[in-house]
């Protein structure tokens, strides 16, 4: 097989149908079938550019189908990767505005929740005032009460100390009269003693003051004669003793009467007081659930009032961030309707270009392949950039720290070294690449220039079993 001869039109097309087909391309039929007919004719039109190439600078450049071969593969890694990464900001946005919607929808949820909140604040609010008048009559007619039986009580108390010092001074003088009056009942007991009168003590005074009317006489006189004297006397004490108590308890008794009246009195003003007090127990613990409601309701609202607020500040301060978001959004999806275009382009550049100096590389993009797209209608960027497509700038800046020139002939070989799916073959004059080279791999231990280079190929493939 001659390898650098030139294959028919209708292989190269069979070729990357085959490695195509299944491939996923963000494309209709149609449009995938061109990408397939234009890969093929991209390769068949570098063939005749190598030959332009030759006649106008003497340098000889080949293509081989392992060119094509690599056009496919890298188009696949390129295509892959970057429709990967225009997916992962597209879904970062979309996420973004999805939850700018979502915050949307919440605030409008939370505005009618509040208004819901409010309404039911203004209600309980009424109920509040109004459970808290009936709080004021209640306690306004429990105070009159408790003044009323205060008065009642103080009355009471007063005769129940007026009393209870009567009663003290009585039953100090009964405890006195007691032994007394104790001896003359036992003398007395077969005679009725409430028959005795002042009458009949009074006849027995004579008796009494006679000098020999004494116990010890009448004794010896005769026994039953004292027994009668004894029992005269005694009569007399009993009276006398009986006459002072009398009067006391009938006081008592009188006293116990109107501290029973005066009890019976408070008690019934203390109950009256006890149950206004449970009146306004009650009221108040109606009050007090109608306060914690409306503070439960207030704080509800509060809160709700202080999310919507949030809410409404995160939104309006990401307002132009939306539109922005929402155009980016929609430039995502029409760099992905580009991708197939802009992808093809540039790995045709990685794969054809690197033998071509800047003025016929920038033949091969605008003049020839740019126009074949327009033709197939292949959807591609205008003015594409190639660098900033294929590497960024930071990349692009520590590639200078490492001695690449700046310039965009030498920022494209740079980018043909390192994303080709070939080895590359440097023709480097000034040394610019070597240097490059040296000090990019610097870290991988590359090793330039080795003697035993062989010897080193030997040895490293003898390592492997």
């Amino acid at each position: 097989m001659d390898w650098f001869s030139r294959w028919p039109l209708e292989a190269l097309v069979a070729v990357s149908h085959y490695f195509l087909s299944e491939f996923y391309i963000a494309c209709s039929p149609e449009i995938k079938t061109h990408v397939e007919e234009t890969m093929s004719i991209f390769n068949d039109m570098v063939f005749q550019t190598c030959e332009d190439y030759f006649q106008r600078y003497r340098r000889r450049t080949h293509i081989t189908p392992k060119s094509f071969l690599s056009f496919i593969n890298s188009y696949k890694a390129v295509y892959s990767e970057k429709h990967m990464n225009i997916n992962d900001l597209a879904e970062h946005m979309q996420m973004g505005l999805a939850k700018l919607m979502e915050a949307t929808v919440s605030v409008a949820a939370l505005a009618t929740e509040l208004a819901g909140k409010e309404k039911e604040l203004a209600v309980a609010s009424n109920n509040a005032d109004k459970v808290l008048g009936e709080v004021t009559v209640s306690a306004q007619a429990a105070e009159m009460v408790k003044n009323e039986v205060l008065l009642v009580k103080e009355k009471a108390q007063k005769i129940v100390d007026e009393i209870e010092s009567e009663k003290i001074v009585a039953e100090e003088k009964l405890l006195a009269a007691k032994p007394a009056l104790e001896a003359a009942e036992a003398a007395l007991q077969t005679f009725p003693k409430d028959n005795i009168n002042e009458e009949m003590v009074e006849l027995l005074q004579p008796y009494f003051i006679m000098e020999d009317y004494t116990f010890e006489n009448a004794k010896k006189v005769c026994g039953n004669v004292a027994g009668l004297l004894a029992w005269t006397q005694a009569m007399a004490a009993f009276f006398g003793i009986n006459k002072e108590v009398l009067p006391l308890k009938a006081n008592l008794a009188i006293q116990e009467n109107r501290l029973g009246r005066a009890m019976a009195e408070l008690d019934a003003a203390q109950a009256q007081l006890d149950e206004k007090q449970a009146e306004l127990d009650k009221v108040q613990a109606k009050f007090d659930a109608a306060m914690k409601e409306k503070m439960d309701l207030l704080h509800d609202a509060e809160s709700c009032r202080a999310k919507m607020q949030a809410a409404s500040a995160l939104i309006d301060g990401l307002s132009g961030e939306k539109i922005r978001w929402t155009d980016q959004c929609k430039e995502f999806k029409a760099q992905i309707n580009r991708l197939v275009g802009d992808v093809l382009l540039a790995t045709a550049f990685l794969s054809y270009s690197g033998p071509f100096n800047q003025t016929f590389r920038d033949i091969l993009m605008k003049s020839i392949w740019e126009p074949e797209l327009q033709k197939r209608k292949i959807p591609y960027t205008d003015s594409l950039n190639l660098i900033s497509f294929l590497v960024d700038q930071p990349t692009i800046s520590e590639w200078n720290l490492q001695g690449l020139p700046g310039d965009d002939l030498s920022v494209q070989n740079g980018i043909i070294v390192t994303k080709a799916t070939r080895y590359p073959l440097l023709i480097d004059p000034q040394t610019q690449g070597k240097i490059w080279i040296k000090n990019k791999e610097q870290h991988n231990e590359l090793q330039v220039g080795c003697t035993y280079f062989l010897k080193l190929i030997f040895g490293s493939i003898n390592c492997f079993p």
